[in-house]
């Protein structure tokens, strides 16, 4: 079905709307699809715009040459650069059914390189949300899934079977519990019925998508409700079993963390994300602080306290190495923060952890811990131009990452805003996408 459809000026990404438009000027089917049309519609942001056409991978390099870059071997999709942006284009899938799938009983796609007509594109994509398509020139929305209906009804509900759905890519649950936390959804009934089925699945996909998709969640400002929704799905238990006791119903640690979870929220849609290491201590503190408290004799060393504690789960997640070292060095900070309340050494006011432990000081104070120890940090540490984070990221940490920098955005109660540096903005070019997702799938 086709609705006509016209969004505000302005709100079509002006590079992206220029591939889409040279593709059709040369006689290629192509919309634009996925979350961009889903945001637009909900009158959100879209985070980036994906395209979707009838042309080959091949035909795509003729058409934009060394702009183009195939990539991928289960889906192979054609980044098109523009400028320092990425613009991602899929050529339209055949039917799930024409897809490759592993010799075992999983159901997992190990490839689908087979191309069709839009129509069964949009079946072969995960969640009715996602499974809309626009045409810029035409002004239509093109709907062949009762995506729009859903967006209506504010839920998230697989195309076709969900059993079979989930089975094919397992962290589509992940996805769906992200999803209907950042947009206020609910989670399809046929989805939650069988999502204790298919959690013990989610571990056995590549980790790096697995952690991607945590990462995205804890970094999506909604963090708190997409918790619930793993544990009520069994989803922590099956990735995280050693943190998922602590969301059972009747634990007296529940909630504790969920108003961790809050602050972490509060945070993101107030400053943006932070880079991923500081993120990922952020999101583990609270369970250092919680196992800690649980032992009978006085910890000296925070930090190897912290590797040691962290070690089976980051092993499994596969967390890189730079994330476990800034949790470490934050824990050790932490510590001489709160013993005894000694101020900081000329070196620790240097440390690339001073930022986010003065953050975890300062969100345990907002939770009601003893003020102290974090205002005298923080002070001595903006004397020397340090401040909480959300900070500007410095130039080593830029090259090669994969983070944008985020805004300065002091937050201690007395501070002044310090001189802005001049910054290096690298644009995310298909983050996590490896060669595990498909073009459509990607998108937030």
């Amino acid at each position: 079905m086709s609705f006509p459809i016209t969004f505000p000026s302005g709100s079509l990404d002006p590079d992206a709307l220029d591939v889409v438009l040279r593709l059709q000027g040369s006689g290629y089917t192509t919309y634009f699809v996925g979350g961009c049309v889903r945001d637009l519609i909900l009158g959100r942001e879209p985070k980036d715009f994906d395209v979707a056409t009838d042309a080959r991978p091949e035909e795509l390099k003729r058409v934009f040459g060394r702009r183009c870059r195939i990539i991928g071997r289960r889906f192979k999709l054609g980044h098109v650069h523009a400028g320092s942006k990425v613009i991602e284009v899929a050529t339209f899938r055949g039917l799930p059914d024409d897809q490759e799938v592993a010799p075992d009983d999983s159901g997992f796609v190990v490839r689908a390189n087979t191309f069709g007509p839009p129509e069964q594109d949009a079946l072969s994509r995960d969640f009715t949300v996602n499974g809309l398509f626009y045409d810029p020139s035409a002004g239509l929305l093109l709907d062949w899934v009762g995506g729009r209906r859903d967006l209506e009804q504010r839920v998230m509900r697989s195309i076709g079977d969900a059993d079979q759905r989930m089975r094919e890519d397992p962290v589509r649950l992940l996805r769906a519990i992200k999803l209907a936390a950042r947009l206020g959804f609910d989670i399809d009934p046929d989805i939650t019925a069988i999502a204790r089925d298919i959690a013990p699945l989610v571990a056995t996909c590549p980790m790096p998508r697995v952690s991607e998709e945590i990462f995205r969640i804890c970094e999506s400002g909604h963090a708190r409700r997409a918790f619930e929704w793993m544990a009520e799905l069994g989803v922590l238990e099956a990735l995280l079993p050693e943190i998922a006791e602590h969301f059972e119903d009747g634990s007296p640690t529940r909630a504790r963390l969920y108003d961790w979870l809050d602050q972490l929220d509060r945070q993101t849609r107030a400053h943006g994300t932070l880079p991923r290491p500081s993120t990922f201590t952020l999101l583990a503190w609270p369970f250092i602080r919680l196992a800690l408290e649980a032992r009978n004799e006085r910890c000296h060393e925070w930090g190897k306290f912290a590797r040691a504690a962290t070690h089976d789960f980051v092993m499994r997640l596969g967390v890189p190495v730079k994330h476990r070292q800034m949790l470490q060095y934050t824990c050790d900070l932490l510590r001489r923060m709160e013993v005894g309340h000694r101020r900081p050494t000329r070196g620790q006011l240097r440390s690339r952890a001073l930022p986010v432990a003065l953050t975890v000081a300062r969100m345990e104070f907002l939770l009601g811990a003893d003020p102290h120890a974090y205002e005298v940090w923080a002070a001595d540490a903006e004397a020397q131009g340090v401040w909480p984070a959300p900070f500007e990221p410095r130039e080593e940490e830029l090259d090669g990452a994969h983070e944008e920098a985020v805004p300065e955005a002091p937050t201690h109660h007395h501070a002044h805003a310090p001189k802005k540096r001049p910054r290096r903005r690298r644009r995310r070019s298909g983050r996590g996408h490896d060669d595990g997702q498909r073009g459509g799938e990607s998108a937030d």
